[in-house]
């Protein structure tokens, strides 16, 4: 709640919002992240660290030579001089380590608000379904009812009312079952938030950001930056950008670092100065295996930034062509719900005029409520392919009703 608070939720709401705070104080993924993010902090602090001297010192007794002194006794230190290009190519593939690592916070943190943003979307899918079913199920109920007083009167046949009587017990079966997934898609709530399902009890869940929503504007500009901005993207780019560092640090290394080291002894009662240099001989290798090793990894963080943003594009062309298919199905089984709607007024204007029976009318309803189930799946499909369209842009879609 503090943190929430910090957030600017101090009285929460518990809508789309406010769960994905939850889920990214409770859920460790977004912890992880972070960690991996710190120990690329700490790379940069020994890419920049400078190497420290070395204090040498290895005194020797002379037994045959006692006079003046048989000690011989002194300091070296030994500065490492590294080549001129490795310890700034080294800084700058740790930063863009850091910059992955911050890009990959980002990824986390929006995979924290898809869990979320699934499982309120299973919870306004089981609401709206249970809400239809339980409607159903009356006019089942109804339905049977009229048929057994009209088979007492000997005016239908017992098979008649055996499949009423069936379609009313399949109708009854259909509402348990959407509370059963109701109570799952709560469950669903707690695991995507990292709390137990008891902590739940006794708060309003709110699924308005699912009620109405807006076609999205400028699909086009969404589409353009995400090929660019999205962290995966930039994540993989800096992945690249690391890689073709570290190739000029082993580069660079062909040329050997080496160590100097002034000293002093005191020899046998002799003041002696000494200036050490020491320098590997490149002979047998000019560091071919470790730029090789460099060079090929390049390659491949090249080869996975294309994969990445193939990945990308095709995820945008997919869930864009899901959302305008599914636009139209919508509008399609909104247009026979209406209609059907409409039959059921007539339905209800003629029972009441007493130009048809009760029964008639009860088909009529069932037959509204079947085409605003066939509705309703087709609007569930077209939030789940905006879902997927959020997903693929890194673009909120999907905001509660204020």
């Amino acid at each position: 709640m503090q943190f929430l608070a910090a957030m600017g939720h101090s009285v929460p709401r518990w809508d789309i919002g406010t769960l994905t705070l939850v889920a990214v104080y409770e859920r460790p993924d977004l912890r992880v992240a972070n960690a991996n993010y710190a120990i690329a902090k700490g790379g940069l602090t020994t890419a920049a660290a400078i190497p420290n001297p070395v204090l040498g010192l290895s005194p020797t007794y002379n037994s045959t030579n006692t006079f003046p002194s048989p000690w011989k006794i002194g300091p070296v230190i030994s500065f490492l001089v590294t080549s001129f290009g490795a310890r700034p190519a080294s800084i700058a593939a740790a930063r863009a380590s850091i910059v992955a690592s911050r890009e990959v916070i980002l990824t986390a943190a929006w995979q924290e608000r898809t869990r979320v943003r699934n499982a309120l979307l299973a919870l306004w899918q089981a609401r709206e379904q249970a809400k239809l079913a339980n409607r159903s199920a009356n006019y089942s109920g109804a339905g049977l009812t009229v048929l057994s007083q009209r088979y007492a009167a000997g005016m239908v046949s017992a098979t008649a009312l055996n499949l009423q009587r069936l379609t009313a017990e399949q109708a009854r079966f259909a509402a348990t079952e959407a509370v059963r997934r109701e109570r799952l898609a709560k469950a669903s709530i707690a695991t995507a938030i990292g709390l137990p399902k008891v902590a739940l009890s006794g708060i309003t869940i709110d699924v308005s950001a699912f009620s109405h929503i807006k076609p999205p504007k400028e699909l086009d500009i969404l589409a353009q930056n995400a090929l660019v901005e999205r962290p995966a993207v930039q994540a993989a780019l800096a992945r690249y950008v690391a890689a073709q560092d570290r190739l000029r640090v082993v580069i660079d290394e062909q040329y050997p670092a080496f160590n100097i080291g002034p000293g002093y002894n005191f020899d046998q009662g002799a003041n002696k100065f000494l200036l050490s240099l020491a320098l590997p001989l490149p002979i047998f290798n000019q560091n071919q295996g470790p730029i090789a090793v460099a060079r090929a990894q390049r390659h491949l963080a090249a080869a996975q930034f294309d994969q990445v943003q193939q990945r990308v594009l095709g995820g945008i062309d997919t869930s864009r062509t899901d959302w305008r298919a599914s636009l139209d199905v919508t509008i399609a089984a909104e247009r026979a719900a209406g209609s059907a709607t409409r039959n059921e007024r007539l339905a209800l204007s003629d029972f009441r005029a007493g130009a048809t029976g009760r029964l008639r009318l009860i088909g009529a309803q069932q037959a509204a409520i079947l085409a605003q189930q066939d509705a309703l799946t087709a609007r569930i499909q077209a939030r789940v392919a905006l879902g997927h369209l959020e997903d693929a842009l890194h673009h909120v879609f999907f905001r509660s009703a204020s």
